[in-house]
């Protein structure tokens, strides 16, 4: 009698397993049809197929078609051209480590110098009343006005193009650094100052946990500025790297040679913004299931 009850319940299991792969191929296959991950391709498409269109009817100096400028891009990265006033050929890996080498030291520093001011005007009111209304200055100068100075103190070199990418990146991250340190939560201060907590272990445990999403919303506002600095830098100190590149093709007209630098600029920043916006919300998800399991 047991074994016979015990078998169909055995057969009905069999179909069940075999059942579920093709619902599973079946709802991966419908996610591909959201528009969500299709209507990002529709629209690079009918962007790109609009500029290639439109490249053709008008002069390739003035405006480039999509298929010149992937012709462009493979002679710059297979050969080389000549540029800068010089026979001696660049490559577009060339070019972009130039900028990206400024680009990244230049944000290393902005990072460490701007994390240690925040904390200090976020932790001493006295000091930030002083201070802030020549940072407020300083961020709302135009940089640009800035280069004649820049080239006094620093000259046309690598350190200067440092300056301009240390000086646009590092007050976002001071601003938001502070405004972190100041909203940090009285309880939990308190309870640290109950336990004998040192200021140096309150800022570590207690404080800047809480000052991370102030902390990572400057950093993409920040590295935002990074970019223009490093263009504004090659561009205008000194010839070199991709916004070098860009200034010097586009006075030759080579329009589509600048539209190639362009398109690696954008999608350096692109990807560096985007991975901050990752960590960002990796950190808010993180502190929405800690506050859940302290609720």
């Amino acid at each position: 009698m047991t074994s016979s009850r015990l078998a169909p319940s055995g057969k009905s299991k069999g179909p069940k397993s075999s059942g579920s792969k093709p619902i599973g191929r079946r709802f991966s296959f419908r996610r591909l049809l959201q528009p969500e991950f299709y209507l990002p391709v529709v629209v690079t498409g009918v962007f790109l197929g609009a500029w290639e269109w439109l490249g053709t009817i008008t002069d390739p100096i003035l405006f480039a078609p999509p298929s010149r400028i992937a012709e462009a891009a493979v002679v710059l990265i297979r050969d080389g051209v000549p540029a800068f006033g010089s026979k001696r050929l660049v490559t577009l890996q060339s070019l972009t480590w130039t900028t990206l080498n400024g680009l990244l030291v230049g944000f290393a520093i902005s990072i460490i110098t701007g994390l240690l001011i925040g904390v200090l005007l976020g932790r001493h009111k006295t000091l930030a009343r002083v201070a802030e209304p020549y940072v407020d200055a300083i961020y709302a100068t135009p940089r640009v006005v800035l280069t004649p100075l820049i080239v006094l103190w620093f000259g046309l070199g690598y350190n200067a193009r440092l300056f301009l990418v240390w000086l646009g990146a590092t007050i976002p991250i001071i601003i938001n650094t502070a405004i972190g340190i100041r909203n940090a939560r009285p309880d939990l201060e308190e309870v640290g100052h109950s336990v004998g907590m040192s200021e140096r272990q309150l800022l570590r445990h207690v404080i800047m946990p809480g000052a991370v999403p102030y902390v990572l919303a400057g950093l993409r506002v920040a590295a935002g500025r990074a970019m223009i600095g490093i263009v504004i830098g090659e561009m205008f100190l000194n010839l070199v790297g991709l916004g070098g590149f860009i200034r010097f093709e586009g006075a030759r007209l080579r329009t589509a040679n600048a539209f190639v630098a362009v398109m690696v600029l954008g999608i350096m920043g692109s990807v560096l913004i985007s991975s901050l916006g990752l960590l960002e919300s990796k950190f808010a998800s993180w502190k929405k299931e800690e506050r859940s399991r302290e609720t």
